[in-house]
């Protein structure tokens, strides 16, 4: 069958006109004009009502409709969280809802009050505003808003920072989602716990999950494990409020039968060493490079083989669309296990 092909406004307008000829000039062009125009602005409406068919191509507000049907919601921006360590004179107290303030401008509220002991306590705290603005690492500093008599204005984060915060999920990859749901009902009916659906779940759960490893019977037989993959996070894992998330969200959707757990995946760092010639040894292609190696690897992850292999063969297509004048260390295999992800390291230039 022939695509159909939408007539342009000057298509329209030359068309018209040519229906017109009869007519005396003067009149022709402006009536053609007229004619093109309203044409043209019904041809616009029908191209609008056919992208509003499918969630591949409707606009935002259509997209929501298409959600909601599926049960495919929107993630989100989420509230970073974590502990942070208060010092001060041992039996000061430090009330739930206590403000401080960290280097990134943000505010922070302690979710429950303590009393110091000697060297300090924990405390629990969640960023007053949503995204992943409000995370911080380890060590990092935060202010009393407020100072509070025998209790040292400043708080240090907890060895595993204050994480768990993320913006928005993307439109596009929402629209996945909903298009991935909107797949396995019309195909199979509804999610029954294969290993597609755990990573469903996966990134359903928290806007941080880009995807998932799930391995059958590692752990005996019928126990399935998850290890959630977070591309936008540090050496592509997941901080503890990730797991948390999936784990909530596994509770209800899982089914009751299944023995699953859900941990974090291994980084297996992977460096390489590159050298350009001295004629395309230039900043723009070494970052062109990078940036399409980085891309490579974030697409990879483990599987349910013990080891997996990346080719020599994928690195020389992806570099070539750079540069042919290259070469590459390639005397140590790029391999990782089934429970890891490839992280690559910053490129070596020889």
């Amino acid at each position: 069958m022939t695509p159909y092909n939408r007539p342009s406004f000057t298509d329209l307008l030359t068309r018209i006109e040519s229906d017109l000829a009869a007519l005396p000039a003067v009149l022709r062009r402006s009536l053609a004009a007229t004619w093109a125009r309203v044409a043209n602005g019904e041809h616009g409406h029908l191209d609008w009502i056919d992208a509003q068919c499918s969630p591949l191509t409707c606009e935002l507000e259509r997209l929501s409709d298409w959600a909601a049907l599926y049960g495919v919601d929107r993630l989100l921006a989420t509230a970073a969280s974590g502990a942070a360590l208060v010092t001060g004179n041992v039996g000061a107290q430090v009330l739930a809802g206590t403000l401080l303030r960290g280097s990134n401008g943000l505010d922070y509220s302690v979710q429950a009050a303590v009393v110091l002991g000697a060297g300090g306590v924990s405390v629990s705290l969640r960023c007053a505003v949503s995204g992943a603005a409000g995370n911080l690492a380890a060590g990092q500093v935060l202010s009393l808003v407020d100072p509070i008599a025998g209790v040292n204005s400043a708080v240090t984060v907890g060895a595993l920072g204050i994480t768990g915060g993320a913006d928005d999920e993307l439109v596009d990859t929402w629209r996945a989602r909903v298009a991935d749901e909107w797949r396995t009902v019309t195909t199979e009916g509804a999610r029954s716990g294969k290993p597609k659906d755990y990573r469903h779940w996966a990134k359903s759960a928290h806007p941080s999950v880009s995807g998932a490893l799930v391995q059958l019977h590692t752990l005996g037989i019928g126990t399935v494990v998850v290890r959630p993959v977070c591309n936008g996070l540090a050496n592509r894992l997941p901080t503890q409020a990730v797991l948390n998330a999936v784990a909530a969200y596994f509770d209800p959707v899982v089914p009751a039968t299944a023995d699953w757990r859900v941990v974090a995946p291994t980084a297996r760092p992977v460096t390489l060493t590159i050298h350009l010639l001295p004629a395309v040894d230039t900043a723009p292609n070494r970052a062109a490079i990078s940036a399409a190696l980085t891309d490579l690897f974030l697409s990879k992850g483990g599987t349910d083989t013990e080891v997996v292999q990346l080719l020599w063969a994928e690195v020389d297509t992806v570099i070539s669309l750079t540069t042919n004048q290259y070469t590459v260390d390639e005397s140590v295999p790029i391999v990782w296990a089934a429970h890891e992800v490839p992280v690559l390291q910053p490129i070596i230039w020889i």
